[in-house]
């Protein structure tokens, strides 16, 4: 075994204990469940379960043939499941409660980022030392027109009025932060840092917004009512086979990173590029792997808070009479692997085997041993 291969194995291994994966049986050989899955953004690594889910067979051995749809100019996503035309989507904490709030019939049952990758980005050798909130006051910071509510909640929160928050667009905003126009810019923090090191040979220095108030979900995984009733036992499957898809990616990053961009990501996307992508993965990873947070897991507590700022601070108008009903939670039993139907040991029964934290290392010493 290579020196490559044991590390994965390794890593893959303290994932599984963090996360605590179970074992299922497939779906007995019936046809596969046609279902989709619509996302918020275009194809790149921000997905990696879902792709991870479908390239490993997992999704398939879970009996549900997965369509994963790409947003498009005007799509909803949410609106793509509320309306029935998808069975699963994504979505920002705000814009799922908003939908709620005005009667749209969907739950969110499970998140792939615990936080919003809402952040603030800045040249190293620039005005500020983008270090704390604070370095900020008596500077222009420049936001997009979804960043100002955004901004005032974090202002707000932390007791900083004096930070000058204006509106920019998006395309000449490295520029306007490296003329000194402004102290620092809004950024997503999984992507484009990446896109700044790449065009300009500048490594920003980048703020996380979710270290200072904002308490938001990202990536939020949401599903009709209708569906959860009627299909509810393939909802648990299919989210048990996605978080799975994020263990796997996390585990090994470059190889996860070249499926997505050899399997699915467009020929003529900027996301073709497997080192952008591996880069994206470790960005992201600690808005998926959290301290003392089960992988995918909605905290109900933080949900609610999350949407009581966002009230107060006009991220969202109203908010649904009890938020406690936004939730399903319980649709998802966290990451699940699926047995291979052709092994007859299995088939033919449900089994649920969860590994002990002792297997898991028994397991990884044994490999140790052997190579």
């Amino acid at each position: 075994m290579t020196a490559n291969l044991r590390s994965s194995f390794f890593i893959f291994g303290m994932l599984s204990w963090h996360t605590g994966v179970t074992m299922a049986t497939c779906a007995e050989n019936s046809p596969l469940v046609n279902m989709s899955f619509q996302l918020d953004w275009r194809f790149n690594a921000q997905f990696a379960g879902i792709f991870m889910a479908d390239a490993s067979g997992n999704m398939t051995k879970a009996g549900v043939n997965l369509e994963i749809r790409p947003w498009e100019d005007g799509i909803n996503a949410i609106d793509e499941v509320a309306e029935g035309r998808a069975d699963f989507a994504c979505a920002e904490q705000n814009l799922i409660i908003a939908a709620q709030a005005a009667g749209s019939p969907v739950k969110a049952v499970a998140t792939m980022f615990q936080f919003s990758p809402y952040g603030l980005m800045a040249p190293p050798d620039g005005a500020v030392e983008l270090t704390s909130l604070e370095a900020l006051e008596g500077f222009p910071v420049g936001v997009h027109v979804d960043g100002i509510k955004v901004m005032e909640l974090v202002k707000g929160v932390n007791g900083l009025a004096d930070i000058n928050v204006t509106e920019i667009h998006y395309a000449d905003k490295w520029d306007r932060v490296v003329s000194g126009e402004m102290a620092a810019v809004q950024c997503y923090v999984i992507d484009e840092p990446i896109g700044v090191h790449s065009n300009y040979g500048v490594q920003p220095m980048v703020l996380r917004l979710s270290d200072h108030g904002l308490l938001s979900t990202a990536q939020t995984i949401v599903v009709s009512e209708e569906t959860l009733e009627s299909r509810g036992d393939l909802v648990t499957k299919v989210l048990g086979a996605i978080f799975q898809g994020w263990i796997v990616a996390l585990a090994d990053k470059p190889t996860a990173a070249a499926i997505i961009v050899n399997d699915y990501v467009p020929d003529d996307s900027v996301y073709k590029d497997i080192a952008y992508q591996t880069e994206t993965l470790e960005l992201l990873e600690p808005y998926v792997l959290v301290e003392g947070r089960p992988i995918g897991v909605i905290d109900p507590e933080v949900w609610a808070n999350a949407a009581e700022l966002m009230l107060e601070f006009g991220i969202v108008n109203s908010l649904p009479d009890d938020l406690s009903s936004t939730l399903a939670i319980e649709y998802y039993n966290g990451p699940l692997v699926f047995e291979d139907c052709n092994d007859q040991s299995t088939a033919g029964g449900f089994r649920v085997v969860v590994p002990s934290n002792a297997f898991v290392v028994a397991i990884f010493l044994l490999f140790q041993f052997l190579c």
